[in-house]
């Protein structure tokens, strides 16, 4: 079958289902949408809505109907593109809103981007967080940016020259920082769960890893005021509340008054 010479954007349908390859880097299937779709074949036949792969029959778009119909012992309709790899199936996805941080995550260290190993082994082990703030933490930041990839350029004598690229979580060139910083991050906001539930909201850790990055901030001081006053903490609408709150325990009973606010 793949032997045969094929026209592009043509709708093709086959029974052969083991000449189609799944294209590395690609989010981990969902079992349970498998098998929703297994089960509507069964019921209604083969699923007209055609899956679309590269010259090399490496899915690009319909891995889980392929999947199903597999399952279900079906054929498929199937459309070849030229030249479309990883990217595409990612741009395919995004647009279609299925793709999740966690599936980018997961794709990217299929790969063996070594960051996103790194990230994938942090949140394993920290997943009382969720993955936008451990990408923070990695970060060692409060917020992390997944807006579209932008790029400064500066003149100079030979002509024009990149001087600084955004990272992009979404497309693989998020790099991450001190990923032990991170985990010492992590380590101090699980030792106030003691004394506020709250100690994993997005908003809290986003003060909180601000904070420890302050010069002014004593975290083993902070620990030892909120130990007296174990009910302080309370959940708050922003982090400009937050660090009001904070600095209130902050400097209970200090006789030099410290502004974490500025």
């Amino acid at each position: 079958m793949k032997n045969q010479i094929k026209e592009v954007n043509k709708v093709y349908k086959t029974e052969d289902l083991s000449i189609f390859n799944q294209i590395k880097g690609n989010r981990p299937p969902n079992p349970q949408h498998i098998r929703r779709l297994a089960d509507s074949i069964k019921t209604y036949g083969i699923l007209q809505s055609p899956i679309i792969v590269n010259e090399n029959f490496d899915v690009i778009d319909g891995q889980h109907r392929l999947l199903a119909a597999k399952e279900a012992k079906s054929s498929v309709y199937y459309i070849i593109v030229d030249g479309y790899e990883l990217q595409e199936v990612q741009v395919l996805n995004l647009n279609q809103k299925n793709w999740s941080k966690s599936d980018f995550m997961e794709g990217y260290a299929n790969m063996n981007i070594d960051s996103y190993v790194k990230l994938k082994n942090f949140y394993n082990r920290n997943n009382d967080f969720n993955l936008s703030d451990c990408v923070a933490m990695c970060s060692n930041t409060s917020g992390v940016s997944t807006s579209n990839l932008s790029q400064r350029y500066k003149k100079h004598k030979g002509g024009v020259r990149v001087v600084n690229q955004k990272e992009v979580f979404e497309e693989g060139t998020w790099v991450g920082k001190d990923f032990n910083l991170a985990q010492e991050y992590a380590n101090k906001l699980r030792m106030i769960k003691p004394y506020y539930k709250g100690y994993n909201r997005s908003s809290f850790v986003g003060t909180m890893t601000g904070l420890f990055r302050n010069k002014d901030f004593n975290f083993v001081e902070f620990l030892s005021k909120l130990k007296l006053q174990s009910q302080s903490l309370q959940d708050c609408a922003s982090v400009a509340q937050y660090k009001l709150l904070i600095e209130d325990i902050y400097n209970y009973k200090r006789r030099e008054k410290v502004n974490l606010r500025f």
